[in-house]
C-alpha cells in the first residue's frame, strides 16, 4: 500500500515538515541529544489520566533530575508518577509511583535523602514511599523539625494537615488532621491526628520552620464569592509552635515560605530569617520574619492573571537558588515575573530585590541542573476549570493532560518579557492621618510613576518617605495628613 501527500501550497509542505520534526524518534541518531524545541524536549513530557497534569517539583539529586507530576485534588493517590531523568536526558518512570497532588521537596542533610512528594530517595537512588493511606492529603511542603531535625521532618497538606515523619523508619504521626474526608478503606493511619484546624482559608502552599515555629501559607478561600470577588478576605499565613492548631499571622493569600537555606532548610534556624510571598488585590505581599517579629513589604504585580480569591491560578511560586555550586543566585517566581532575590534579605539588609523579566507560563517549580535552569510547568489540562468563555465556544479540550520541562540558559531569564509591574499600597481604602502605608519595594524598573487620588472635601497632604538602599531596592511609605479620608488609589 502506498500513501501520497499532495500539498496544495508551500504552507502545506511546511506544516507537514513541522509535524514530521515533532514526531521524530527521541534520538534521531544513536548517541545524539533528544530532539528539542525552544528548550523543551518532547521525550520528557509527563502524562496522567486526570483532569490536569502539573509539575509539582524538580530537584537534582544523586546525578539525576527528579520530577513529580500531580493531578487536581487527589489526596489518596492518582495515576501521576515519579520520574528519574538521566544526564543524557532519558526519562525513567519509577515503579514506586503512587501519585496524588504533591508539590513538596526537601533535601535532608543528616540522612542524605531527597524528600519529594511522598518519596524518600537516598544517594544510591533507592526509593522508599509513604503510601497515601498512611499519610493522606495533598502534600504541599516540608520543613525541618523543631526539636529533632536530625531524625524527623514535617509534611503539610493543602487542607491544613500536618504530619511528623521519621526519616529512617518512615513512621508517621499526625499532628493536625488533613481536611479531606476519606471514603471507607482509603486511609490506614497508625497514629492519626484528631485536631481539626480552624485556620482561615484553604489551598495550602509553602512550609518552612525557624525561630521556634513552623510557618504555613494558605492561598485561597472556599465559596462561590471567591470566584467573583478578588478583594474579599482570603488565605492565611499561619504558624505552629509545636502543639495545638495553626495560629493566624496575617489574613491574606500566601504561597512560598523560604529562607537563606532554601531546599535544605535554614542552617541557623534560631537566627536566620524566613520569607513568605503572597498577594492581595492591591499588590504583592512579602512577609519577613526576623528576630521573632513579622515585617510586611509590598511589591508590584506583573500580571493579574494569577489573581483570584480562590487561589487556583498560582500553582507553587518559589524562591530557589539557581546559582552554580558555591555561588548563590536566588530566583523568585510570582505573578508572572522572574525576580532576583538576595539571600541576605533581612532587616539589616533590605536591598537587592529586583525584577528580571516577565513570562506567560504557569511554573510549579524550577532548579539549576548542570548549566541550565529547568522550569517545571503546568501546561495542558484536559479540564477547562474556570477557563470558560463565550468567545471560545465549545472547543474540545486535549485528549490527555500533559506538561513538560523547559531548559534555559541562566542568562535567558533576563531576555524574556519586559520588566513591568503595578501595585497599590491603598486602593479605595479608609486611612488615618499619620499612619504610614506598608513599605513598597520598587527598585529595578526603568520608569516609575506614582498616582494619588482622594475623595476628601478638603485638601490633603501626602508625605513620601523614600529610602535609597543602594544596590537594587528602595522603600516607600506614604502617610496622609487628614484624619479619616478615603484614598481611591495610591
Amino acid at each position: 500500500m502506498k500513501t501520497r501527500l499532495l500539498p496544495t501550497s508551500i504552507a502545506a509542505r511546511a506544516t507537514a515538515f513541522l509535524l514530521a520534526l515533532l514526531t521524530l524518534a527521541p534520538r534521531a541518531l544513536a548517541g545524539a541529544e533528544p530532539v528539542s524545541v525552544s528548550g523543551i524536549y518532547p521525550s520528557l513530557a509527563t502524562f496522567n489520566n486526570e483532569a490536569e497534569c502539573g509539575t509539582g517539583a524538580v530537584v537534582p539529586w544523586a546525578d539525576r533530575l527528579w520530577v513529580i507530576s500531580y493531578g487536581p485534588h487527589l489526596p489518596f493517590g492518582s495515576s501521576d508518577k515519579l520520574y528519574e531523568i538521566t544526564p543524557d536526558l532519558r526519562q525513567i518512570i519509577r515503579p514506586e509511583s503512587v501519585g496524588g497532588t504533591p508539590a513538596n521537596r526537601m533535601i535532608h542533610r543528616e540522612s542524605k535523602q531527597l524528600l519529594i512528594g511522598p518519596y524518600f530517595i537516598d544517594e544510591q537512588r533507592r526509593v522508599r514511599v509513604v503510601p497515601p493511606a498512611k499519610m493522606p492529603g495533598r502534600h504541599t511542603g516540608n520543613a525541618r523539625h523543631l526539636t529533632d531535625p536530625a531524625n524527623k521532618v514535617y509534611f503539610a497538606t493543602m487542607e491544613e494537615g500536618l504530619y511528623e515523619v521519621d526519616v529512617r523508619t518512615l513512621e508517621v504521626v499526625g499532628r493536625i488532621k488533613d481536611g479531606n474526608q476519606p471514603k471507607p478503606g482509603q486511609t490506614d493511619e497508625t497514629r492519626p491526628a484528631t485536631l481539626e484546624s480552624k485556620l482561615p482559608g484553604y489551598h495550602g502552599k509553602g512550609l518552612n520552620s525557624g525561630q521556634g515555629r513552623v510557618v504555613y501559607a494558605n492561598n485561597g478561600e472556599h465559596g462561590a464569592a471567591a470566584l467573583r470577588d478578588p478583594a474579599m478576605p482570603s488565605g492565611a499565613l499561619g504558624e505552629w509552635r509545636g502543639a495545638g492548631d495553626w495560629q493566624l499571622v496575617r489574613r491574606n493569600q500566601f504561597c512560598e515560605v523560604s529562607g537563606p537555606g532554601g531546599i535544605f532548610g535554614n542552617a541557623h534556624p534560631d537566627t536566620d530569617p524566613l520569607w513568605s510571598i503572597g498577594w492581595d488585590h492591591r499588590s504583592l505581599l512579602l512577609m519577613l520574619l526576623d528576630r521573632g517579629q513579622w515585617h510586611p513589604f509590598r511589591l508590584p504585580k506583573a500580571s493579574h492573571c494569577y489573581d483570584g480569591a480562590h487561589g487556583w491560578n498560582t500553582e507553587w511560586p518559589r524562591i530557589r537558588d539557581i546559582g552554580p555550586d558555591g555561588q548563590p543566585d536566588l530566583l523568585m517566581t510570582m505573578h508572572g515575573m522572574f525576580w532576583r532575590f538576595p539571600q541576605t534579605f533581612s532587616l539589616a539588609n533590605l536591598a537587592g530585590i529586583a525584577p528580571r523579566s516577565t513570562y506567560l507560563k504557569v511554573v510549579g517549580d524550577f532548579c539549576r541542573w548542570n548549566d541550565r535552569v529547568v522550569l517545571g510547568c503546568d501546561d495542558t489540562a484536559k479540564s477547562e476549570f474556570l477557563n470558560k468563555r463565550k468567545l471560545k465556544g465549545n472547543l474540545p479540550g486535549p485528549g490527555q493532560s500533559q506538561s513538560n520541562l523547559r531548559f534555559l540558559k541562566p542568562e535567558e531569564l533576563d531576555q524574556l518579557g519586559p520588566a513591568l509591574g503595578r501595585g497599590a499600597v491603598w486602593l479605595d481604602d479608609a486611612v488615618k492621618a499619620g499612619v504610614p502605608s506598608e513599605p513598597f519595594l520598587f527598585a529595578g524598573f526603568d520608569r516609575r510613576s506614582l498616582h494619588l487620588a482622594h475623595d476628601s472635601s478638603e485638601p490633603v497632604k501626602f508625605a513620601l518617605e523614600v529610602m535609597n538602599l543602594g544596590v537594587a531596592a528602595s522603600r516607600q511609605s506614604a502617610a496622609a495628613s487628614t484624619s479619616e479620608d478615603r484614598r481611591r488609589s495610591a
